[in-house]
């Protein structure tokens, strides 16, 4: 009888297939877990990124407007809206330890006149306009009576702009109460007070509540009562838009919001910072989650001849590092609409001569990236290489969080600071 054979494995065989098991699985697990921070960091990549899209996409479309239908040197407010306390160290506007916010207003285009060029009167009467403009019946400093359409709203907040016929002389007041009209007829409008004119300058302290005051041209003027009767025929009033993108913490996150400057919500306060009181938030437009810092500077017209007026002597307004700068409306002379181009006060840091916003915005990623290996900390404050963005060179105030973010960056023209005239139908 023939003994049968041994079978199976002996233990060093065992040992040494185990060893090259785990090897393999190694290079496998290896191979898996750097794919899987890759896909990780490039969703988390791409999650920045879309955001970063909606915030240009809000912002590009509202600057290229700014100033139309507006004088110039009142397209951009450094000074007025959701500004208490401006210092030349402690700018509303600009910051060098933090995001930057920006203002402005153009004039809303969705309105229709319907005259004729033979029209004796070239303005809003109780039949040639409609949509956003309307005729103005009668005005006093802190009123004006509009002949308006049943269901108009005026919120609290609006910025309205006034304008004798032919669009002559057009001034800007600012609704102090929110209004409604019940039916077709004329409605009365509260504003608030003007604050007179800046010192050395008929400039208004702030434009965009100046009003139909005292001092008004006399194109303004009919002959009926005050303030209910009194308007020219032909006087027009025109929604205001008012634009302001700033960043703010909701719920621990950063966005990035838009705050219109109106009473949404009708409880009779806005969004806009005062020396006193609480803003109401709820009042302003969630634009971008993840935004956690915009930087903006502003673009001059370069000229021959002429010494660039900003801080690093190249044209463009803000991008010093550790350097506070913004345009100044309180230079004079002014620019106007009437003079040259090659006139010594169109290159001049005065907000009129601004011919360009830049956007530097910081996305970071909505998801802490838990797949990278300690002690990385999360993606820097400032793109490799860099130490500021535009001017900001402080950002103790960034946490990174294990974050990832992404960095975008455009600029937009602002033709409408060209125009020579402010108004047109």
């Amino acid at each position: 009888m023939t003994p049968r054979g041994s079978r199976g494995f002996t233990l060093l065989e065992v040992l040494v297939g185990a060893a090259v098991a785990l090897v393999v699985i190694g290079i496998v697990m290896a191979t898996f877990l750097s794919q899987q921070r890759s896909l990780q960091a490039l969703d988390l990549s791409r999650e920045a990124g879309n955001a970063a899209r909606d915030a240009m996409l809000s912002m590009q479309g509202t600057i290229v407007r700014a100033g139309y239908g507006i004088d110039p040197k009142f397209a951009f407010d450094f000074r007025n809206y959701s500004c208490p306390n401006w210092t030349a160290a402690a700018p509303c506007r600009d910051k060098i330890d933090g995001p930057d916010e920006i203002v402005f207003v153009s004039r809303d285009a969705n309105y229709y006149w319907a005259g004729q060029p033979a029209d004796t009167i070239q303005g809003c009467t109780s039949t040639t306009c409609s949509g956003h403009a309307w005729q103005v019946l009668g005005f006093d400093n802190t009123h004006v009576t509009l002949s308006a359409n049943a269901g108009d709203r005026f919120l609290k907040g609006q910025v309205l702009e006034f304008a004798c016929p032919n669009g002559r002389n057009p001034t800007m007041g600012r609704v102090a109460t929110t209004a409604t009209a019940n039916a077709a007829g004329a409605l009365q409008l509260t504003l608030d007070a003007s604050l007179g004119t800046l010192p050395l300058s008929t400039d208004p302290v702030d434009a965009y509540r100046a009003n139909i005051g005292a001092g008004h041209n006399g194109c303004y003027d009919g002959g009926g009562a005050a303030p209910s009767a009194n308007a020219a025929a032909g006087v027009s009033a025109f929604l205001v838009n008012r634009y302001r993108y700033h960043v703010a913490t909701i719920n621990g996150e950063p966005w990035l919001m838009l705050d219109r400057g109106l009473d949404f919500n009708q409880n009779g306060t806005t969004a806009e910072v005062l020396s006193g009181g609480t803003p109401d938030t709820a009042d302003e437009i969630p634009i971008a989650r993840g935004v956690e810092g915009m930087q903006i500077a502003y673009l001059l017209r370069p000229a021959t001849g002429f010494a660039a007026p900003d801080n690093g002597a190249d044209w463009t307004i803000g991008n010093t590092p550790g350097t506070l700068e913004e345009p100044n409306p309180t230079l004079t002379p002014a620019p106007t609409q009437n003079l040259s181009d090659t006139d010594a006060s169109r290159f001049t840091p005065h907000p009129a001569n601004i011919r360009g916003v830049r956007i530097r915005l910081t996305v970071r990623s909505l998801r802490q990236d838990i797949t990278q290996p300690t002690p990385w900390a999360g993606d820097p404050a400032v793109a490799a290489g860099s130490t500021a963005i535009e001017n900001r060179n402080d950002f103790t105030a960034v946490a990174l969080g294990r974050y990832r973010r992404f960095f975008s960056s455009v600029t937009v023209a602002v033709l409408n600071l060209n125009s020579k005239d402010p108004f047109v139908f």
